[in-house]
């Protein structure tokens, strides 16, 4: 099942391809490593789900784009570098539309949301911040959450394309209000139902 070399210890993506589908939701791939990904609480999918709904109803008709929610976003760029197979699995994913049965790639990617999760901190705010900017995804969305599993922040990252780096953009508090890759207003009483 892994990489067509008996040795190695790298996915490949033939070999992603080839799992059944109720294990490849378990897993993310990073230049061929196998990250385990854990379920979020029933309160972030919902957040997750409820974002996903406002933003597909805010979409315009023209240009086409879509939204959904987990997933995989397949990397261009850093797989261009060293040809090793990697996706991430955001929450929710706006993107360019595509061809019915394409598989999704971070050129096609307008917008990337995470909630945080115990656990996942690091990951979302460190990790996926540096991957996600590296393969040119213009927007990247942070879902805070408070103890009480209410959304309390949204902190929102643009693409510097001179850098291929984020910079913040002042978090949203009460209420998420884009203006790209679309404008929206989705207050967080939305979000938490």
């Amino acid at each position: 099942m892994w990489a067509d070399d008996p040795g190695a210890l790298e996915m490949t993506e033939a070999d992603y391809d080839r799992l059944p589908d109720d294990l490849r939701k378990l897993i993310e791939v990073i230049d061929g490593n196998v990250i385990r990904c854990q379920s979020g609480s029933t309160e972030h999918s919902d957040v997750a789900r409820r974002l996903a709904n406002g933003l597909e109803a805010a979409k315009p008709a023209d240009p086409c784009t879509r939204v959904s929610t987990d997933v995989d976003v397949r990397f261009v760029r850093r797989r261009n570098r060293d040809d090793s197979f990697s996706f991430r699995r955001p929450d929710v994913t706006v993107y360019r539309c595509v061809e019915r049965g394409a598989k999704l790639t971070t050129e096609d990617a307008l917008l990337v949301v995470e909630v945080v999760s115990p656990g996942s901190g690091y990951t979302d705010t460190v990790d996926k911040l540096a991957e996600y900017a590296y393969e040119g995804i213009p927007v990247y969305l942070i879902v805070h959450l408070d103890a009480g599993l209410y959304v309390k922040m949204i902190q929102e990252y643009r693409l510097d394309w001179a850098t291929r780096a984020y910079r913040p953009v002042e978090p949203h508090q009460e209420a998420l209000v884009l203006e790209s890759p679309f404008p929206v207003t989705i207050p967080f009483t939305q979000l938490d139902g």
